[in-house]
């Protein structure tokens, strides 16, 4: 049995600091290069898909506070072999995450101590020594982690300070050197403007940059009052995060001297672009300010390191919880903390550093994981509220139906912008995860009403939509038509979800789960 022992202080800004790593960083440049000032709206959209995305959470969330969060409900609803896959998903998402903020620290840390990386002109390398030094700084974490969640939560609390101080230094100091917000020229009325906004919500780490506010959800298990604080943390955490996020690009824009934007923002190029923000402040005399960003830059990411280190254990937990994996993940320490989990992900994550080609483009491919793994929630949802319509929810979210077409439409909308090339890799991976799924559960994938195929069927048919498209596909469908058609197959794939919903497999389930030692 996991404490409960979390504040709402402390899981709000679990949640909310989650969101606060190496992303904030590296989004404002990528996506002005990609959109212009017109980024500010790709934040502004992302901001509204992540708040109708937490509300069918937020009432799922209160209704099963159990650490593992979301990546259990599929396996409430949907059994055993459903509830795998997702879980897998979700895993996924979040096992190589500590191991890329990490990469992030070392990075910016060369400047200080070039013997962390090897010079490579085509990607970057930790050296040797590197590797090293990250997989120490990954252990360092895991032994936090283990010496009790209130331990954690009160070191995160002070180090989340420090991660939401310094941005918003730079955003003050950098709105105070701009000369005019002449550089800001919002243009909305073709194509081509909607097109690269939607791109850089999806590849120029918009969407990435909120990763990390379901971390809510994923230690509820231990939330002190979770029907009131979780609700506070998701939709906090989104709001918190848009306001930062937002400033930071809109002071990022109106601080770059024009004679850098001469060729227009798809070709910005500085001195110092490599570290888009510590190079703007150089540019612009900012010396000290600089030097508290590449400290920072060190800083924010270990903070993240320490939640998401924390949430993946979780996610494990909570995947033995449900029969996934063997019993040995559900044992904790005398802190009741599962530590065999924490070591477990820790053994993955040091495997997760090795130098094969492309590492730096699996932040694209967790951001299509992480958007696959929001489709839990209107899927959930609906599916609750036939199986268990008179059970009391502290939140009930109203007009259900509706926010729960809109919230998975919107799921899919940001899976297709991510790119036919993410896709088919993603799909590849849940061919993997399916794979597992059937082999640990003894069962044919051909079995009559066997209850993936409408999964399977959804995730094929985003791949074609997606290969008709013009992010990465064909270009059949062109814009906006594509959106369009994604709306359908939306309907139908929710509608088909619900059609392999059973009450004697629910009930069993659940059962087996008040029967466990969550």
């Amino acid at each position: 049995m996991l404490k409960r022992d979390i504040s709402t202080t402390n899981i709000l800004i679990a949640s909310a600091g989650g969101m606060i790593g190496s992303g904030w960083l590296f989004s404002p440049f990528i996506s002005a290069q990609m959109a212009g000032s017109n980024a500010l709206i790709s934040w502004v959209i992302a901001a509204l898909f992540m708040l109708f995305i937490a509300l069918p959470l937020c009432e799922l969330g209160t209704m099963f506070p159990v650490s593992g969060g979301m990546s259990n409900y599929p396996t409430f609803t949907h059994g055993q072999e459903v509830g795998f896959l997702f879980a897998w998903t979700s895993w996924l998402s979040y096992v190589v995450m500590t191991p890329i903020e990490i990469q992030a620290i070392l990075q910016y840390s060369s400047h200080f101590f070039p013997a962390l990386i090897v010079n490579d002109p085509t990607t970057l390398k930790l050296s040797g020594y590197g590797y090293l030094v990250a997989i120490g700084i990954m252990f360092f974490v895991v032994i936090l982690n283990s010496y009790g969640i209130k331990m954690l939560a009160e070191c995160n609390k002070y180090a989340s300070i420090i991660k939401f101080a310094l941005p918003s230094i730079a955003i003050v100091t950098l709105l105070h050197s701009a000369p005019s917000m002449a550089n800001v020229s919002i243009h909305l009325g073709d194509k081509t403007s909607w097109a690269n906004i939607f791109a850089a919500l999806s590849a120029g780490g918009v969407v990435f940059a909120f990763t990390g506010f379901q971390n809510g959800l994923i230690l509820a298990g231990e939330v002190k009052n979770p029907q009131r604080n979780i609700p506070i943390a998701i939709l906090g955490a989104v709001l918190i995060g848009f306001i930062l996020y937002f400033m930071l690009q809109l002071s990022f824009i109106v601080a770059m001297p024009q004679k850098y934007l001469a060729n227009g923002w798809s070709a910005l190029s500085y001195p110092g672009d490599s570290g888009p923000l510590v190079g703007l402040t150089l540019l612009l005399g900012l010396g000290v300010v600089a030097t508290l960003l590449m400290i920072d830059a060190a800083f924010s990411p270990f903070g993240t390191t320490l939640v998401y280190t924390a949430a993946t254990s979780r996610i494990v937990y909570g995947m033995a919880l449900n029969h996934h994996l063997p019993k040995v993940f559900l044992k904790v320490n005398r802190h009741k903390i599962p530590y065999i989990t924490l070591y477990a992900n820790f053994l993955v994550g040091v495997f997760s550093f090795l130098p094969f080609p492309g590492w730096q483009k699996l932040v694209a491919f967790l951001s299509s994981a992480s958007i696959l793994s929001y489709s839990i929630g209107p899927i959930c949802l609906l599916a609750m509220r036939k199986l268990q319509p008179e059970t009391h929810r502290p939140f009930k979210l109203s007009g259900h139906l509706f926010f729960s077409h809109l919230a998975f439409y919107i799921c899919n909308l940001m899976l297709y912008w991510c790119g036919f090339s993410i896709l088919w890799k993603l799909d590849v991976a849940l061919l993997v995860g399916l794979f597992i799924a059937i082999t640990y559960h003894g069962k044919s994938l051909f079995t009559p009403n066997y209850p993936l195929y409408w999964f399977v069927f959804y995730m094929v048919s985003l791949l074609i939509v997606s290969y008709l498209g013009t992010f990465g596909g064909i270009g059949i469908l062109h814009f906006p038509l594509d959106l369009v058609c994604l709306l359908p197959l939306s309907i139908l794939t929710l509608y088909l979800s619900q059609r392999v919903l059973s009450s004697d497999t629910h009930k069993e389930i659940i059962c087996e789960v008040d029967a466990s030692p969550a």
